[in-house]
């Protein structure tokens, strides 16, 4: 028996030069007691000619961009009080002539507190935002806090602003009442130089689950 198999490749001018393989004899059984002898005259035949029409080019990868090696997210603690941002400021580093790198910025902890409007939790006013940075020792201090302990942190400008206003600012972390967390407390007191003293406080219960991520932020900054 013999039989010649051709076959024809076309894709979109794109065709094959004549090639033809014939195999050796090959035995393929059937069953037990039968099997089936191919002769040699079995053969497979394809044509095509040059290339007519490049193949597309592969399509090129991106560049991966380059991330630095820390990337430090904000945290915040929503409240019907208000919201409560922590932002950490890393520190900045100054090569020196001898090679080596120096501090040339200390890194600190932003606290950012914002007080809600009315009665509705997800509303904030942020145009009544007040800021309180925490330095390195001070996280310390907070991350070192234990369930009944409480600590007070101050700040004071050295000198009025363009206004003539100076600005006092005490930040107060005490136990809750009820020990199911800490409330942070920012006390603002702005004295104009002909006016009396101004205060601002905003109050912000922090429960100790929050209290806890505060504190891992903290201490992997």
């Amino acid at each position: 028996m013999s039989r010649v198999l051709r076959s024809l490749l076309t894709l979109k001018h794109l065709s094959l030069p004549f090639r033809s393989f014939v195999p050796p004899k090959f035995i393929v059984p059937l069953n037990r007691n039968f099997s089936f002898i191919f002769p040699t005259s079995l053969s497979v035949r394809c044509n095509h000619s040059n290339l007519v029409e490049p193949f597309p080019p592969l399509p090129q990868n991106p560049p991966v961009t380059k991330f630095p090696l820390r990337v430090y997210a904000d945290y915040s603690v929503y409240t019907s009080k208000g919201v409560l941002t922590l932002a950490p400021k890393p520190p900045g580093f100054e090569s020196k002539a001898s090679g080596a790198f120096g501090v040339s910025r200390e890194g600190y902890m932003l606290l950012q507190f914002a007080p809600s409007v009315g009665t509705e939790e997800s509303i904030y006013d942020w145009n009544q935002k007040q800021v309180f940075s925490l330095s390195v020792s001070e996280m310390g201090t907070v991350i070192s806090l234990g369930e009944k302990d409480s600590w007070e942190f101050s700040r004071k400008s050295a000198k009025p602003n363009s206004n003539g206003i100076e600005v006092r600012k005490v930040l107060k972390v005490e136990p809750l009442v009820d020990a199911t967390g800490h409330s942070f407390s920012l006390s603002v007191y702005k004295k104009p130089a002909t006016m009396e003293e101004i205060e601002e406080n905003i109050y912000l219960p922090v429960t100790r689950a929050h209290l806890a991520v505060l504190s891992i932020s903290c201490r992997t900054f």
